[in-house]
């Protein structure tokens, strides 16, 4: 969750700059056993953000899938995205404008995990793309 307020921090700095923004939460723990609530979903409240709640873990899934057909978009360290427990979570990726996930996403400008230590990077990305 506190990677949702520090992406908010990163929108309110840059109110104007042109961003579709998805948050997608999904179940990780044990406890994950329903959507988020209205206080979770509130720490990220910028109207260019969209959230969902993924069940099935399918973004994970295409992120895995992605990365496994096209290894070079992500450092060798980092093939699994996982932190070792199979699922893609508290992860940031930015993508270039118009791009489109068919079957697979595109490759990312940016990505990291975990958010809240990815912010920095994040904030570089989108300041070499925004006015």
């Amino acid at each position: 969750m506190r990677g949702s307020s520090a992406l908010q921090a990163v929108f309110d700095e840059r109110p104007a700059a042109k961003l579709e923004v998805l948050v997608v939460w999904l179940p990780v723990i044990p406890t994950d056993i329903a959507p988020p609530t209205k206080g979770v979903l509130a720490r990220l409240h910028d109207s260019r953000a969209t959230q969902f709640w993924d069940v099935g873990r399918l973004t994970s899934k295409t992120i895995r899938s992605a990365v496994e057909k096209n290894p070079q978009w992500v450092k060798p360290e980092d093939q699994d995205l996982c932190w070792g427990q199979g699922v893609v979570w508290d992860f940031v990726a930015v993508f270039p404008e118009g791009a489109r996930w068919d079957e697979l996403p595109p490759p990312p400008d940016f990505y990291g995990y975990p958010v809240v230590e990815s912010i920095e990077g994040l904030q570089k990305r989108l300041d070499a793309i925004t006015p």
